[in-house]
């Protein structure tokens, strides 16, 4: 069987998979051009750039399973592979401390001030009380979806002696009771938090769920980072909020288009971080993705 692979994926991975199958690696290839190859192949694996809607899936003619080098499976048409008779794999816990580690990175980067700070003394300025920020210690953290990712922010925001609160509907309460949050409502989480971590899919329900009348309920000087998908915070409303200074900080590892406009309204602000989807953008991650994908596939085809 013949392997096609169109975004960078750990080597480890790569070298699991070529014991098994003829691969090949179609880094850089155009939309365009995956959809002329994968007619020839039995497996598609591709990560967050590479759609995999019906038109694709129609394409690969004798594909037997889908493989999402990563969690999200937002953009591909997860329904209608399975209505052909193709499994969709994804990796679920491979990033979690990754992600996880990234929102604390974020969280104290802009409570810092950091960029704004190092910036200002590659321009030769000192300026020492400039850049006075917010401790994380004992502050209230607010998560929004506490799922393997959030339950593991919880844990490293609790180790800053945090008080961790939280958004799930799905979430048993003796789950949360068991890692230490405390369930709301997503208004009382909202109104509570002096820092708001977001960790959610992406659904129609999901879509701009954070948006003016939301953020108006935010403590006046509070945090807001988002490490779950772009859209699901109104970046209008975000830019506002942080221009007025209603917010004193953001920290996106998500935007709505990705990559944004070269012109994005957000960019003008020195209180807002944003990071091109790195979440999972760690060696350790990659590895552990790449290898639980691997070994995924390789069992689902050899059955």
């Amino acid at each position: 069987m013949k392997c096609l692979i169109t975004e960078l994926v750990h080597p480890s991975g790569v070298d699991i998979l070529k014991q098994h199958y003829d691969v090949t690696l179609a880094y850089g290839k155009s939309l365009d051009e995956v959809k002329a190859m994968v007619k020839d192949y039995e497996i598609l694996i591709v990560r967050s750039d590479t759609p995999v809607q019906k038109d694709m899936i129609d394409a690969g003619v004798k594909l037997k399973a889908i493989g999402m080098a990563g969690i999200g499976l937002n953009h591909i048409d997860t329904k209608y592979a399975e209505e052909k008779g193709i499994k969709v794999f994804n990796v679920k816990d491979g990033s979690i401390d990754s992600v996880a580690e990234l929102a604390l990175t974020l969280m104290l980067t802009v409570m810092r001030k950091v960029n704004p700070a190092n910036n200002a003394v590659k321009q030769g300025k000192w300026d020492k009380m400039g850049f006075t920020g917010n401790l994380l210690t004992e502050k209230t953290v607010g998560i929004l979806a506490v799922g393997r990712i959030g339950s593991r922010v919880a844990q490293l925001c609790q180790g800053f002696g945090c008080n961790v609160i939280g958004y799930d509907p799905y979430l048993p309460q003796e789950v949360a009771d068991k890692i230490g949050v405390k369930l709301m409502s997503l208004d009382e989480v909202l109104k509570t938090a002096d820092i708001l971590s977001i960790h959610m899919p992406l659904t129609p329900e999901t879509k701009h769920m954070i948006g003016k009348k939301q953020l108006d309920m935010m403590k006046e000087g509070s945090f807001l980072f988002n490490l779950g998908r772009g859209g699901l915070v109104d970046e209008d409303a975000l830019y506002d909020a942080l221009k007025s200074g209603h917010l004193a900080g953001a920290g996106l590892d998500v935007v709505e288009v990705e990559p944004p406009a070269p012109d994005h309204k957000l960019f003008e602000l020195d209180n807002c971080i944003i990071t091109c989807h790195i979440g999972a953008g760690s060696y350790e991650a990659q590895e552990k993705i790449a290898k639980s994908l691997a070994n995924q596939i390789i069992e689902y085809l050899s059955k």
